[in-house]
């Protein structure tokens, strides 16, 4: 059954009257005038009645549309089909709104050159609405018999694999009334990774477990002096020993014994959302934290929704909880509750609440569990920037250069 689509309820009765699609049904016969070409062959066919029963001056009229509507529709073809085409990207991977350089080799095999080619489909996950795109390159002018390169720098506005359909030459020289489109076959793929807030310092977590079981290298203020050693990432201002500093000319820090958290959960829902700019949004902020914890002594385990990641150590784990982050479907997914997780690690929540708003409950094992010492809970705001919330997120200063 055809609904009637409506204009926007918000919008004047004016405009929502020149805006609602009445009918339908009546969709499917009239596609054609939505390229310029179909009101060219319109006028066309009108002028054809008006020099058969009203003056000849019609006649001359529609062999001129006639002869537009050729060559407005015969060049574009043979100039997609007299090109060869290959899109690469000189990085495999890049951040949203990050510059990434693509390049692109065109070869005419025409004697003729060849005027406004463009690329379309490359970048086509963006915020803009669908009738605003740009298409990913456009050349103005390709030479004769020759073969060229092009190199260009773009900025993916949001995460993903791009693409993620089918890319395209096109070109609607001379008149613009008809566009051709050639699929192209040599592309290389581009994994755009969330936007990553800078977090200042990191947060030293406990545990069940005890420091003297392990290696006893945990960063933090708890029970008795072990000795002293060099500053590692991790590590708090407050155990900076500052004589052993002065002594050696190195950042030296007190070794404590004490609870050592040896594991931490990250879990993000990326379930519920209301929009896909609350997905992102939510999304960012779980990059920034994972990006955080991964650069501190603990080991991470990632989950996003029923996927379960343990994150490798170095630039491979780096790389592979981002590439995770940037898999994630833009509308998320449809489950209605996160898994159980461990309550003998600590754990870090990545949710929204009721206002869309990010929140982040970080909750740490304890004999006292209601304890607010070993629970903390953070809304970061959307209207605002993320940045900010992001960089102030843990209390305590572990900063090497802060430090220094």
């Amino acid at each position: 059954m055809d609904k009637v689509h409506a204009g926007p309820s918000d919008a004047a009765w004016s405009t929502r009257l020149l805006m609602t699609d009445f009918c339908p049904w009546a969709n499917r016969f009239v596609y054609w005038l939505k390229e310029p070409v179909g009101w060219f062959i319109l006028a066309f066919l009108v002028s054809l009645i008006v020099g058969q029963y009203v003056s000849p001056v019609g006649w001359v009229i529609a062999a001129s549309l006639s002869c537009l509507i050729m060559v407005g529709m015969l060049w574009p073809a043979i100039a997609v089909r007299g090109v060869h085409c290959s899109l690469s990207s000189t990085n495999q991977h890049c951040h949203e709104d990050a510059a990434c350089h693509l390049r692109l080799f065109v070869r005419n095999r025409l004697p003729l050159p060849i005027w406004g080619l463009a690329v379309e489909g490359y970048l086509d996950r963006t915020s803009i609405p669908q009738e605003s795109k740009i298409p990913t390159v456009a050349l103005a002018f390709v030479k004769a018999k020759a073969t060229s390169t092009y190199c260009f720098t773009v900025r993916p506005e949001l995460r993903g694999r791009y693409p993620d359909g089918d890319v395209a030459i096109t070109c609607s020289f001379p008149f613009g009334i008809w566009t051709a489109t050639k699929t192209i076959k040599e592309i290389s793929s581009l994994i755009v990774w969330p936007k990553v807030f800078p977090i200042t310092g990191g947060k030293a977590f406990v545990s069940c477990h005890d420091s003297e079981t392990g290696e006893g290298e945990r960063a933090g203020r708890f029970e008795a002096s072990l000795g002293i050693r060099e500053y590692q990432h991790g590590d708090s201002l407050r155990d900076v020993n500052w004589r052993a500093t002065a002594k050696t000319g190195e950042i030296m820090v007190t070794q404590r014994s004490g609870p050592r958290c040896e594991s931490v959960e990250l879990f993000v829902d990326i379930s519920g959302v209301p929009n896909q700019d609350a997905l992102s949004d939510r999304v960012r902020v779980a990059a920034s934290i994972a990006a955080n914890l991964h650069e501190s002594p603990h080991s991470l385990v990632l989950q996003l929704g029923r996927q379960r990641i343990r994150v490798r150590r170095g630039v491979d784990g780096l790389a592979q909880m981002m590439n995770a982050f940037a898999l994630i479907g833009l509308d998320g997914v449809d489950e209605s509750e996160l898994p159980s997780r461990s309550t003998a690690v600590t754990n870090i929540t990545v949710s929204s609440n009721h206002q869309g708003s990010v929140s982040v409950f970080v909750s740490e094992p304890n004999a006292q569990s209601r304890s607010p010492r070993h629970q903390a809970h953070r809304v970061i705001d959307r209207a605002g920037s993320l940045a900010s919330p992001l960089k102030s997120l843990w209390s305590e200063v572990r900063d090497g250069n802060l430090v220094a």
